[in-house]
């Protein structure tokens, strides 16, 4: 029995020997919030951020719904601070026939607008005015250099001035968007702006002309004039008075440079969610742009008949909307036509007629509201001048015009251009 017992005591002294030792056991500390350490000694780390620039060179990727990122506009409301400066310096601009608003203040109104839908797409927006005043204190030509002169030093991708029109007859009312001469980038620029204003605005299309005006010579990157609507015509007058029909038209405008984007970027546009968050109405924003999308191009069909030229026209799909044949198989005129090839890779329009018509330079008017009334002048005159001539020795010489034959030119110059839009500066 005793040596059971110590058998016993020797086997718990073994268990004991191998059993592992417990974890030590620590007191929690609660932290009390009525510490006497104040929070302004915890010490925090210094985040240095990095300079990344403005403007990528490259934009790695683009959203459908930020189509315009990595893009600069400028936005230049045309005139400015009609009232203030009427009479005393150049401001130019029309003004309502009914309302009597002036032009410089719905441009304004119209510009401001389209600078919300430019965001929303992710474009960054430069104005050249924000408030209905001029830009400098110096003449006509000055106040328009510095407009385009923002554009050149801020790099910008494109430029768009806005304007309203005037024409002597009330009933006159159309669309028509300026692109410099000579810029072929920008003619897909005017022709979608112009198609989508004319469409949401219900006017007159007259699509994108060239135009010699000294605020568009003076730019470095596409842009143009966009001349939406008259202000001599009272009904549109009367709705140029509303805010909805200014933001209807910033929208078309805003539209007719995204499509232009998708040309010449290749880029994917959602209307209908970029437009979401400030139109009611964005639902419909894809089909119209759809609609109103314009590219053109000049294509060479060749046969055992010879040579033909057709302007062909592509829905957003990229189906032929339209087809028409723009010359024959002369000399000349194919000349004429195989450099239009270049020019229509970006959406040009070509009227080709004739020889004669195809080897003529159009006239070219000192601003957009004179365009019609100086291209009548020039009819005129040179009809003047051939009606002129007399022979001498057998050989045909023209007749120096007097000062009295010009006037007269002029005045049925000016009667001829009834009805179409007249200079306004």
């Amino acid at each position: 029995m005793k040596a059971w017992g110590i058998v016993l005591v020797v086997a718990v002294l073994t268990a004991m020997a191998f059993v592992p030792a417990l974890p030590e056991v620590r007191e929690a500390k609660v932290v009390s919030l009525s510490s006497a350490e104040p929070l302004s000694t915890l010490r925090l780390e210094t985040v240095t951020p990095v300079e990344l620039p403005s403007r990528s060179p490259i934009q790695a990727y683009v959203t459908a719904q930020k189509p315009l990122d990595g893009m600069r506009i400028v936005i230049d409301p045309g005139h400015g601070g009609q009232i203030k400066w009427k009479g005393i310096k150049y401001t130019g601009g029309t003004e309502g026939v009914v309302t009597g608003q002036t032009e410089s203040d719905v441009n304004l109104r119209v510009s401001l607008l389209l600078r919300q839908y430019l965001q929303a797409a992710g474009a960054e927006v430069i104005m050249t005015r924000v408030s209905d005043d001029r830009i400098t204190d110096g003449g006509k030509e000055e106040e328009l250099d510095a407009r385009a002169n923002i554009a050149n030093a801020r790099n910008a991708d494109l430029f768009i001035s806005v304007h309203h029109n005037e024409a002597p007859r009330p009933d006159t009312n159309y669309t028509v968007v300026f692109y410099p001469a000579g810029m072929p980038k920008a003619i897909g620029l005017a022709e979608n702006i112009a198609s989508a204003v004319g469409y949401h605005l219900r006017t007159t299309n007259l699509g994108g002309k060239p135009g010699s005006y000294r605020v568009l010579r003076g730019i470095k990157m596409p842009g143009v004039i966009v001349e939406a609507s008259f202000m001599s015509n009272p009904a549109e007058d009367l709705r140029l008075q509303s805010l909805a029909y200014n933001k209807l038209e910033a929208k078309a405008i805003a539209t007719g440079i995204l499509n232009y984007v998708r040309i010449e970027k290749g880029r994917q546009v959602d209307f209908n969610t970029i437009f979401a968050p400030i139109d009611s109405q964005a639902n419909r924003a894809q089909a119209i742009a759809d609609a109103t999308f314009i590219r053109k191009q000049i294509v060479e069909k060749r046969s055992l008949f010879g040579v033909r030229y057709e302007e062909v026209t592509y829905d957003a799909a990229g189906r032929v909307v339209s087809s028409r044949e723009i010359c024959a198989n002369t000399g000349t005129v194919k000349k004429a036509a195989k450099s239009a090839v270049t020019r229509a890779r970006s959406g040009i329009k070509v009227a080709l007629a004739s020889p004669k018509t195809a080897a003529k330079k159009p006239a070219v008017a000192d601003s957009p509201k004179s365009s019609s009334k100086s291209a009548a002048t020039k009819t005129k005159t040179s009809a003047s001048s051939r009606a002129a001539k007399t022979k001498t020795d057998g050989k045909s010489k023209p007749v120096v015009s007097s000062g009295s034959s010009k006037s007269k030119g002029s005045v049925t110059a000016k009667t001829s251009a009834k009805g179409t839009s007249k200079k306004k500066s």
